[in-house]
């Protein structure tokens, strides 16, 4: 009996123990992106993805990145972040992650 009890424990603590895998996201890094505040820029990233940024100016010297991630002519995402002009930033959506760096004309 003892044995048996010591089995099903085993068990339960391995099956306890096994972490779930999550997903390992492609990162996209398109590099430096040249932007002038308010205006749509249009960026290709892969397999007919299309990423369109709208830089605008907020407080302290940073923008917020508007952005629409378009595939096939399909709108997929709209992320939003803030950036820092010239710092990297990266940004994560459902099946890759993307980067950029930020350089305001």
């Amino acid at each position: 009996m003892l044995c048996i009890t010591l089995a099903v424990l085993t068990l339960i603590a391995i099956g306890c123990s096994k972490k779930s895998e999550s997903p390992v996201l492609q990162t996209v890094d398109i590099g430096v992106v040249e932007l002038n505040n308010g205006v749509q820029n249009r960026v290709d990233l892969k397999n007919g993805t299309v990423c369109i940024i709208t830089p605008r100016t907020i407080a302290g010297g940073h923008f917020m990145l508007d952005m629409q991630i378009e595939k096939s002519g399909a709108l997929v995402a709209s992320p939003r972040a803030e950036a820092t002009p010239d710092q990297p930033v990266s940004i994560s959506l459902d099946d890759f992650i993307l980067k950029l760096t930020p350089h305001v004309k």
